[in-house]
């Protein structure tokens, strides 16, 4: 029998951005990537070779002057030649890591206000 869809508890945005990915449990295997999504709660990084499920990664999210550092868990893992990645669930998010994400988040939400009120 097919399993349900996982649904997600918060909603993803579009958002692009450089992203650094480091295996946990042996520091060495790192994936130079990049977002499509992200969330308060995760983010989607596009990566041609992503990490299994269930490995716990560094992440590092690169935006203009801005670096969003937290730990994360490979909820899925993707495979297809074009849409290639992995859906990360954030673990350890400290009080300056989301203060940031929030500000990232909320620019994204007050353009696409504007794109919207434009059209």
């Amino acid at each position: 029998m097919a399993q349900p869809a996982k649904r997600r508890a918060v909603r993803r945005c579009l958002f692009v951005a450089s992203a650094e990915v480091t295996e946990l449990s042996s520091e060495t295997r790192r994936i130079s990537a990049r977002t499509s999504e992200l969330g308060i709660g995760g983010c989607y990084i596009k990566a041609l070779d992503p990490f299994p499920e269930g490995t716990l990664v560094q992440l590092r999210i690169f935006r203009e002057q801005a670096v969003f550092e937290t730990k994360a868990k490979v909820v899925y893992s993707l495979s297809a030649q074009l849409n290639s990645g992995m859906g990360l669930a954030f673990q350890e998010l400290a009080p300056n890591q989301r203060s940031l994400l929030e500000d990232w988040l909320a620019e994204v939400v007050t353009l696409l206000r504007r794109l919207d009120r434009s059209h």
